[in-house]
């Protein structure tokens, strides 16, 4: 290379879709906040601990002219407008034409991203800008540790690596690898991809990276990594509740010895393979739960966790199944929740502060949800929606209020977002340490966050678009020879190819 500084372009589009929520996510959800394009990614994103930002700065710390596109960041939720597909398409051929020669381009994704018509949008997207750059320019791609990895995706990109940790405390740290590889190829280094396919699908609740076989499992890749085997891996355990005929798990390792990185691909599948049957949740029956929680003299909240309606998931977030629960059982559990009810908010705005109206919550959505839940409530609060999260910015909630039901507090919101995460209730008036049990919409990730809370928590065996129990789903869609559902009997992982 020559003493001119690589000029690399990033962009970031960040969205993980759910087919079974049957929203479809218009462009207007990634909202104002969370829409930017060229400077203007700098300054929303550069002091923040995301990926871009990690990706961002491992570029100047390499001395890269970095050159911003557009950041596109949306909540989980359903399939998205095609027209966001389109949009970002058109913005970002428009900033790489505008910015002249290219050495590099890191991309950060979720992956696992489908639009109306478009069962892999960010494959498409990444095949669209190779063919517009050419096969000269390197291209890095940072994804969400549940991307589902297409053939797309691995023919149009040099350097795939996703999140190491679950819950995911790790973005700016994998935007920051996806960055530093990238300069690595830009400056002579032989780096190759070895890419393994795992047929399966497992539920996220059901695995973390911080105990059980699933961290066996990452602490053996870590090795790899600390005995100078592979320079980077990640162990992509396909987000589950996606019914289209490509999906599948997969590991990818990079070296600049091909061999002792396929060598290590394969163990690692391997390793992800065997684990299939252990990464099944314990869910528990609500009133077990709520038994659980009557009984508890701790003076910790117990956590229920409905990861079954976890809009972190792409789940619409409409179940009020635990409400119901309470309320028939007369409970006296001082309770909380949040609910997406966009019909029930307009009411509470109707009522007012202070004044109390008849609602029916919940169950709009999501096909068989038990619901609604009704009764009079007392409106406590309004607001627009906005909090700040954990650690990573702005949540948003769209219009907001928090009704009370005797001992019941409900949050009533338009949206999901940052489901797993305590400031979706604080930043609304709701201190989860001050309740006897707090429902909380998410698989794993909150578990960093609510361990500080409680130690008492269970998975709740509840419906939802995001169910722990795959096999309750009507799938038409999936490839054949897919574990749990056909997977032939003593199937062993493929050998892994190098990219």
């Amino acid at each position: 290379m020559s003493n001119k500084k690589p000029r690399v372009l990033v962009f970031e589009f960040h969205q993980e879709s759910n087919t079974f929520n049957p929203k479809i996510e218009p462009i207007e959800r990634f909202n104002p906040q969370m829409i930017f394009e060229g400077e203007e990614c700098f300054k929303s994103r550069v002091d923040l601990l995301g990926v871009g930002s990690g990706s961002i700065k491992a570029l100047w710390e390499r001395g890269a002219e970095v050159i911003p596109s557009v950041f596109m960041h949306a909540a989980s939720g359903g399939r998205v407008d095609d027209q966001v597909l389109s949009h970002l398409t058109e913005r970002l051929e428009h900033h790489i034409k505008a910015a002249g020669e290219l050495d590099g381009i890191v991309a950060t994704l979720h992956g696992a991203t489908c639009t109306e018509s478009c069962d892999d949008a960010c494959g498409v997207l990444m095949e669209r800008i190779r063919a517009l750059v050419g096969e000269k320019v390197v291209i890095a791609a940072a994804f969400d540790l549940h991307a589902n990895i297409t053939e797309r995706m691995i023919k149009s990109v040099d350097i795939i690596c996703g999140y190491n940790t679950y819950p995911h405390i790790d973005h700016f740290k994998t935007g920051h690898r996806a960055s530093t590889l990238c300069m690595d190829l830009l400056e002579g280094k032989k780096h190759q991809m070895a890419i393994a396919e795992i047929p399966m699908l497992i539920p996220p609740a059901g695995y973390t990276d911080k105990e059980g076989a699933f961290k066996v499992l990452m602490d053996r890749a870590k090795e790899m990594v600390a005995q100078g085997k592979i320079a980077d891996f990640t162990i992509f355990p396909v987000q589950p509740w996606l019914d289209i005929p490509e999906i599948t798990s997969r590991v990818v390792t990079i070296g600049e010895d091909a061999e002792q990185a396929k060598q290590c691909a394969d163990i690692l599948a391997k390793g992800l393979f065997d684990l299939r049957d252990e990464a099944w949740p314990d869910l528990v029956d609500v009133d077990k739960i709520i038994d659980i929680a009557e009984e508890n003299q701790s003076g910790k909240p117990v956590i229920l966790a409905d990861s079954a309606d976890s809009p972190n998931g792409g789940c619409v977030g409409d179940s009020p199944v635990v409400a119901m629960r309470l309320q028939e059982r007369g409970s006296k559990l001082r309770a909380c929740m949040f609910v997406v009810d966009p019909v029930s908010v307009k009411k509470a705005f109707e009522i007012g502060v202070g004044k109390k109206g008849e609602f029916s919550i919940g169950a709009g959505y999501t096909a068989g949800m038990p619901g609604p839940f009704k009764g009079e409530g007392m409106v406590r609060s309004l607001h627009d929606g906005y909090f700040r999260t954990y650690k990573s910015g702005t949540g948003y909630l769209g219009l907001s209020a928090v009704v009370n039901f005797g001992n019941i507090d409900i949050l009533l919101c338009e949206q999901g977002s940052n489901s797993g995460s305590p400031f979706i209730y604080r930043q609304f008036g709701m201190e989860p340490s001050f309740y006897d049990l707090v429902v909380v919409k998410a698989n794993t990730s909150f578990r960093a966050p609510y361990s500080v809370i409680s130690d008492l928590i269970y998975v709740a065996d509840t419906p939802g678009a995001g169910a722990s129990n795959l096999k309750l789903f009507q799938w038409k869609n999936l490839p054949k020879g897919l574990y749990p559902f056909d997977l032939p009997e003593g199937y062993q992982p493929d050998q892994a190819k190098i990219k």
